[in-house]
């Protein structure tokens, strides 16, 4: 009896080990849903967007769907995918802020580095650091001299804690007192500026460009050590003295554990020759982004955890950190 038994387990054991590359194979078998932690019209939900009217067709399928959950810094629309089957059908956009930042940030349910699955990343931006053409200085070397001389320090605005992360950074390496005041959004921080309130900004390039071109704000470096594509003519970290600053956002692909590897290895193979679709790249750079992927699943993974234990100090260092 034990020997039937054993030998029951032992074939169904196999059928299953056999039926996962078939599995593969035939995925997708039903609606793929992208799961979007931003509200609809922003960075992220174009990123996803313009991946997924690709992707579907990639695989065969013209049954997708976003589904725009913001909030919580983008991890209510993690826990709901993690609420769904690990069948390759539920896929998260994760970003620094979910997977890197919010971790020490917030009191989560889950930990980002083990329930979601890397599939790959997917873009890679600067963030601009810029003033308004009010304060009276043309360029970093400018702002410098003058910045060493406020004794109360130069006030800087932002819209999340990834963009106030560089702030911290770039104080520390400069000797200059810079200080935070958050806002709630992009827009609302580039009216603060413009406006006088605040003669300082670090954000996305979208929000700010269309003021530099009209000279109201004045673009000093990027957060990047080396000049960004989309921004050519703005200078690096690097050429303006900031060396060791390094601090971008991203957005990546993300799959609930258990999920199938074959299907991880399947998407990841699918998504990567998509990026060299020029249009792709045009669209994505109008928000100033730029297209990155990466060589496998455990090299996204490798990416998150280095990125993650590089703003653990930061995050503690800016009080960020919750108790």
């Amino acid at each position: 009896m034990f020997r039937r038994d054993f030998l029951a387990g032992s074939a169904a054991a196999l059928t299953l080990a056999a039926s996962k590359p078939a599995y593969a194979q035939e995925y997708p078998t039903k609606l793929i849903r992208f799961l979007v932690g931003f509200p609809p019209g922003g960075s992220a939900d174009l990123t996803m967007r313009q991946y997924a009217h690709r992707l579907g067709p990639a695989l065969g399928t013209t049954k997708t769907v976003i589904e725009n959950l913001p909030g919580a810094s983008s991890t209510i629309a993690a826990i709901q995918t993690l609420r769904s089957d690990p069948d390759g059908h539920a896929l998260y956009l994760g970003s620094n802020v979910a997977q890197v930042l919010a971790p020490f940030m917030l009191k989560l349910s889950y930990d980002p580095l083990t329930a979601l699955i890397p599939i790959t990343q997917l873009t890679t931006n600067a963030s601009l650091v810029a003033v308004s053409a009010q304060y009276g200085v043309k360029n970093w070397a400018e702002f410098l001299a003058k910045a060493k001389g406020e004794k109360d320090g130069v006030f800087y605005g932002t819209s999340n804690a990834g963009f106030q992360l560089p702030g911290v950074q770039m104080a520390k390496l400069a000797g200059i007192k810079l200080v935070n005041v958050p806002f709630k959004g992009g827009a609302e921080t580039v009216t603060a500026v413009l406006s006088g309130n605040i003669p300082m900004i670090i954000g996305t390039p979208p929000s700010i460009l269309p003021h530099v071109k009209a000279g109201t704000i004045i673009p000093l470096c990027v957060t990047t050590p080396e000049r960004s594509s989309v921004m050519p003519d703005v200078p690096g970290a690097n050429e303006v003295g900031l060396k060791g600053l390094d601090s971008s956002s991203w957005f990546g692909l993300y799959a609930p554990a258990k999920t199938p590897d074959a299907i991880i290895r399947k998407l990841h193979a699918t998504i990567q020759p998509l990026m060299k679709d020029e249009s792709l790249r045009n669209a994505l750079a109008v928000e100033g982004m730029e297209v990155k992927g990466s060589a496998s699943p455990e090299a996204f993974a490798a990416f998150q955890k280095e990125d993650y234990d590089k703003n653990a100090e930061l995050i503690k260092e800016a009080g960020l950190a919750v108790k």
